[in-house]
């Protein structure tokens, strides 16, 4: 039953605590039926298992600090004695305290993103699987350059392609 439960409501346990709703109540089959909002079936959930119940509280107080840009929780939160968390944060814990400056200047700079190098590299994936693989790098990288708006040998390669175009428009 438990588990069912677990497996059934994992998205509404990832949710931000602000975005749970209060008053839409919906018959919940893992429950028997009952009438529940999304922050009564929370508290059934996290009454599980008091693991769950750190990690969530823990879970949740680190969303709200990176929501809020808040350099002062974030700290006192990645300051939390180990022992005090079950184990698999532990580890989570581990990882965000090593990329903790990272974190910190993503709050200050807020604007920036690596959304321009994502597109990139789904581009370059795109050639890849659209060409079935080229014959040389060389080539694959000429594409690929070529490909990419902002590169110098595609500004090149379009500044050849509208002289061409000028001096045949001038012929005819």
């Amino acid at each position: 039953h438990q588990w069912r439960a677990l497996k059934h409501f994992w998205k509404l346990i990832l949710t931000p605590a602000s975005e749970l709703k209060y008053d839409n109540y919906w018959r919940r089959a893992n429950f028997g039926y009952a009438q529940l909002t999304d922050v009564e079936v929370i508290h059934r959930l996290l009454s599980f298992d008091e693991d769950l119940q750190q990690a969530y509280r823990y879970y949740q107080d680190l969303v709200l600090a990176v929501s809020q840009r808040s350099r002062a929780r974030l700290n006192q939160l990645l300051t939390t004695k180990l022992t005090v968390l079950p184990h698999p944060l532990q580890k989570a814990q581990r990882t965000l305290r090593r990329h903790k400056e990272e974190i910190l200047h993503s709050f200050k700079y807020e604007g920036y993103t690596n959304g321009p190098v994502e597109g990139t590299n789904n581009k370059i994936k795109v050639i890849k699987r659209v060409a079935y693989g080229f014959r040389n790098f060389a080539n694959f990288r000429i594409r690929i350059l070529l490909a990419l708006p902002n590169t110098y040998i595609a500004i090149n390669w379009k500044n050849k392609q509208t002289a061409r175009a000028k001096v045949q428009a001038r012929a005819a």
